[in-house]
């Protein structure tokens, strides 16, 4: 009697319940969330694929720019704001935490890792007085307009 089945060698014990077709799907799935991100955001940017990208919401009035990005799950001291050159970054980091990394997922879908944005500003701006304040998951930055662009890098303080 052959030891192949239908799907491939047999095995005994916890090596028998891996199942390629499971894999598989579990790739597509995840290969349809990175597609429906780059179509959503409209991201694809240098030809990198990214990791995880936090959703923004840009917007321009009178006074300044406002970023409003979502960071649930990331803690305060995880993010970095700086201004330079009319450009705004927001880089971070969602960790996992070490329960959740030892534990045996049935799925994972949320994102976890290392995160950076960049978005040109049009028009000067004053980045000496960039403010940001984070509360409930959601950092939000205002970026003062000014009658002169600077071009020294400021890093930003988060309330």
């Amino acid at each position: 009697m052959s030891a192949r089945g239908p799907r491939g060698p047999r095995a005994e014990g916890p090596a028998a319940t891996w199942d390629p077709l499971h894999d598989l799907l579990a790739l597509k799935d995840r290969l349809n969330r990175l597609f429906e991100n780059v179509l959503r955001r409209g991201e694809f940017a240098d030809g990198e694929i990214p990791g995880w990208s936090p959703a923004v919401d840009l917007r321009e009035d009178e006074e300044g720019f406002v970023l409003t990005a979502e960071l649930p799950g990331v803690r305060r001291d995880e993010i970095t704001v700086r201004v330079e050159r009319g450009v705004l970054t927001l880089e971070g980091q969602r960790p996992m935490d070490r329960d959740e990394r030892d534990a045996d997922h049935l799925r994972i879908e949320r994102s976890y890792g290392p995160f950076a944005r960049s978005f040109v500003l049009p028009g000067p701006i004053d980045e000496s007085k960039v403010t940001a304040r984070f509360q409930l998951g959601v950092l939000q930055v205002f970026v003062p307009k000014s009658s002169e662009q600077r071009s020294h890098p400021v890093k930003v303080r988060i309330t």
